[in-house]
């Protein structure tokens, strides 16, 4: 599987669709390659996309808490039931939901922040902030990535 990498940002069309960066579309599953979930983060206020692939890892996952609790349940209502499927048109573009727009509090232009296996969608001032937190923390908690891969920050 391909990685989201880098930052981007782009324009809303006057018909609220806008173009996921070439990059980003090279990162999609070949059999999956015009599909992309969105849906609202959990924890931040952005929309976070995913892969066709990256939605069965999540399902498959969460198929393996207890089905009778309230941790599946809240799991599957607070993902899933929110998830919104979308087609990339032969130019790349989707339309953004006016809903999830709302929530990230977006208005002409998006950032597209690469993270791995998924990516987020946030306004641009959003994007620059969540990332100097990010940096912020790391560097506060003392964290390196040479100590995350070798194991020794567990």
């Amino acid at each position: 599987m391909e990685l989201f990498v880098s930052t981007f940002v782009n324009k809303i069309d006057k018909k609220g669709r806008v173009s996921l960066p070439s990059i980003f579309r090279s990162a999609l599953p070949k059999n999956h390659s015009n599909e992309i979930i969105l849906l609202k983060s959990l924890r931040k206020k952005t929309i976070e996309g995913l892969s066709v692939l990256r939605v069965n890892e999540i399902a498959s996952r969460i198929n393996n808490l207890d089905f009778f609790s309230d941790e599946h349940d809240d799991f599957t209502t607070s993902i899933f039931s929110e998830m919104i499927p979308t087609n990339l048109d032969k130019e790349g573009r989707f339309l953004l939901p006016e809903n999830l727009k709302s929530f990230a509090s977006i208005k002409d232009e998006i950032a597209f922040i690469g993270q791995g296996y998924f990516f987020q969608i946030v306004n641009p001032k959003t994007a620059l902030e969540l990332q100097q937190k990010s940096r912020d923390r790391l560097n506060l908690n003392k964290k390196t990535l040479s100590r995350i891969l070798s194991g020794k920050d567990e």
